[in-house]
């Protein structure tokens, strides 16, 4: 078993005179009312992966823990969402101005063809929604504000954001429940379970990854690959909250003090209608 490292996101077809089949897409619509969105245009995933870092001032001239395993994340995303129909593009090691220039390059364009967007973010980060570009840490909010000054076609489509970094330090040993009143079973769940952007671990605490993925990315691209079909998106990311505590934890047997440690995602949104993907 490999060691736990910390991380410190429908078209029509008519046939012409030449009997071409020709893809016509509509605008999709809009209504207030409906329980769901309207998923039917096009669907964007944006990866912007991080594996290797930069020796800059902003890291106190000490170069970041490459990110073993995140490939494997990336992998399994485009495999997923590709096979959902989603559009993916992925941005690997992009330094700080970079990402935010590219988020503002594919907020501003006309998307009225559009469903949605998702963007997945996959790096170290740190407490205070801090999480790190190539070249220096920056604050997460200033994407929320890039997409809440989004093109006009963008408004009342959901935009969804996985993020996979560390929001602290501070990890996570646990508490034990008891499922009877002799006290004699119980269970051992993270310390913040039952209390909706999706982050892959709660405030000032670590996420964690190994060669194969991290917790948060596999889980959510095995839960989606398996419930999409029966479950909305709200509904999916509560089994992987499910998965996430009771099934996962590190080892990290050589160092002790980081084994055995527990991860609660925590979710939050202000969606006004369901997603089915």
């Amino acid at each position: 078993m490999e060691e736990t490292q910390v991380d410190a996101s429908a078209s029509e077809r008519q046939e012409t005179n030449s009997s071409v089949p020709v893809e016509i897409r509509t605008k999709p619509s809009f209504n207030p009312n409906d329980l769901y969105y309207d998923m039917s245009g096009i669907k964007y995933l944006y990866i912007f992966n991080h594996f290797e870092f930069q020796k800059t001032k902003y890291f106190n001239n000490k170069k970041p823990t490459t990110r073993d395993g995140t490939e494997k994340d990336v992998s399994r995303l485009k495999e997923v969402f590709g096979s959902l129909g989603f559009k993916v593009k992925d941005f690997n090691d992009k330094e700080h101005r970079q990402i935010l220039d590219e988020i503002t390059e594919i907020t501003s364009k006309d998307h009225k063809e559009a469903s949605c967007i998702f963007f997945a973010f996959l790096s170290h980060g740190d407490k205070d929604g801090i999480i790190y570009a190539a070249d220096r840490p920056y604050q997460f909010k200033d994407v929320l504000a890039i997409l809440e000054n989004c093109h006009s076609s963008l408004l009342g489509k959901p935009k969804v954001l996985f993020v996979q970094a560390c929001k602290g330090n501070r990890m996570d040993s646990g508490r034990r429940i008891e499922l009877d009143s002799s006290g004699r079973a119980s269970y051992l769940i993270p310390t913040h379970a039952d209390f909706l952007v999706l982050y892959s671990t709660v405030e000032d605490h670590v996420s964690y990854r190994n060669v194969y993925g991290s917790f948060l990315i596999q889980d959510l691209c095995d839960i989606i690959e398996t419930y999409h079909e029966f479950y909305d998106l709200l509904h999916m990311l509560t089994l992987v909250h499910n998965r996430v505590a009771f099934n996962r934890f590190t080892y990290t047997p050589s160092t002790p003090k980081n084994h055995n440690k527990k991860q609660m995602p925590e979710t939050k949104y202000s969606l006004t209608k369901l997603i089915r993907l």
